[in-house]
Order: structure tokens, then C-alpha cells, then sequence
């Protein structure tokens, strides 16, 4: 597989709508793999990277330059309506372009995403990243400092103008051990309308990763309606 195309394809079995899955800031698209695996055979399945946080890259770009970039190679791989779930920094991408291409997204999943990055979450987020060791950075393809570099983008992005016109049925996801996340899932369900708000209980921040198994299961039931 080239390096330009999404991580993970899966030929559908059947006409189920395909589902994006992106990453967060700090992870990499093998970050779904346990979801994946779940969802296998279920539908056509991709993990790209988000534009800009591809170990490759020299800088990573702003939500709406990555949203359109999304958008771009998406409909390279002749995807014309999908279904997204994203995480973290993906869902702030997600969330653009879903409002920006209400005719290409028809389900939105977010999880742990925010509106703008709190003051709190960007403290959290720092003291986490001076206790991550370089080894846990280095399996994901990035270091402190590119890793510095992203959230500083995340931290300037602000998505009021984009929620009202977001169309899609959206169910935003939070874990109940990220207290930090909790605020800015729920301006996200207040923000979006129809949007329902879940928190998964025992749950910390990257449900992809730690709770793959509800993932899964809240993904079916939400997807999977008529």
C-alpha cells in the first residue's frame, strides 16, 4: 500500500455505507486496529491519516486545511457518502467536514472532540506529553516536538461558525474518567442539532484504544440505523 492511501481497507460484504475511522493527536492510524478487527467484514473499513500528522509531513495544517484535504483523498478512493467516527484532534477534523460536506457525510461519530480547546485541556494535555516516554511517541511516528507542534494547531482551532451546520445524525462520545473531555463533548452535543451525547463509564480519553469493544458495540447500534 502506498504511503498516500488509507491504512486498512476492507472490502464490504455488503451495501452497509463505509466507515472512516480517524486518529488522534499523539496516535496513528493502527490506533482503530482492535476496532477494526471488531468491525471486519461488516463494511468497507479506512484508517487514513489526518492531513498533517503524517510522520512525513513538515507542519501540521489547520482544521479547515485539513478538513479539505480529508475531503480530497476520500473521494480519491471514490468514496462519495461515508460514515465518520473520529477521536481527539480527528474529531475536530471530523466535525469541519461535516460541515463543510453535508452531501459526503451521512452518520458523525466524535469522540473526546472539542469546540476550541480549553485552557484546561491544553495544560492536561501538556503534562501528559512531558510524562510520555519517547518510546510510546516513537511507535506512533512522531516526537514531543512535532507532537508540541500539533497541539499548538489544535489549541487555535475553534468550530462555533461549523456546528450549526453540521446535518448529519451525530452521537458524541466521552469517556467517564475524562473529566477534562466531559465539557467540551457536551458543548459539542449542544452545539450540533439531534446530536445525542453518550459518556462511557470506566472510560478514559481514547476509547479506540481502551474501551474498543463499547466503541463497537455503541458504533453497530448508531450506524446500523435505518
Amino acid at each position: 500500500m502506498s504511503e498516500s492511501q488509507p491504512e486498512h481497507p476492507t472490502e464490504p460484504t455488503d451495501p452497509a455505507t463505509p466507515l472512516v475511522l480517524l486518529h488522534g493527536v499523539g496516535q496513528a492510524p493502527m490506533a482503530w486496529e482492535d476496532v477494526v478487527v471488531r468491525l471486519y467484514g461488516s463494511r468497507r473499513l479506512l484508517t487514513p491519516w489526518v492531513p498533517g500528522l503524517r510522520p512525513t509531513e513538515t507542519r501540521p495544517v489547520p482544521v479547515e486545511e485539513a478538513s479539505a484535504r480529508l475531503a480530497q483523498e476520500l473521494e480519491l478512493e471514490g468514496l462519495t457518502r461515508l460514515d465518520l467516527c473520529a477521536q481527539n484532534w480527528g474529531a475536530m477534523v471530523a466535525t469541519r467536514l461535516a460541515a463543510d460536506r453535508p452531501d459526503l457525510v451521512r452518520r458523525l461519530v466524535l469522540v473526546g472532540g472539542q469546540v476550541r480547546t480549553p485552557k484546561l485541556v491544553s495544560g492536561v494535555q501538556a503534562g501528559l506529553l512531558r510524562l510520555m516516554p519517547a518510546s510510546r511517541l516513537a511507535d506512533a511516528g512522531v516526537s514531543k516536538e512535532r507532537l508540541t507542534a500539533a497541539l499548538d494547531v489544535a489549541r487555535r482551532a475553534d468550530l462555533t461558525d461549523a456546528l450549526p451546520r453540521v446535518q448529519a445524525p451525530t452521537l458524541v462520545l466521552v469517556g467517564g474518567r475524562d473529566r477534562a473531555g466531559q465539557l467540551g463533548a457536551r458543548a459539542l452535543a449542544d452545539g450540533i442539532a439531534g446530536a445525542r451525547l453518550r459518556v462511557v463509564e470506566g472510560a478514559g480519553p481514547a476509547l479506540n484504544e481502551e474501551s474498543p469493544a463499547e466503541l463497537e458495540q455503541l458504533l453497530r447500534e448508531f450506524l446500523d440505523q435505518p
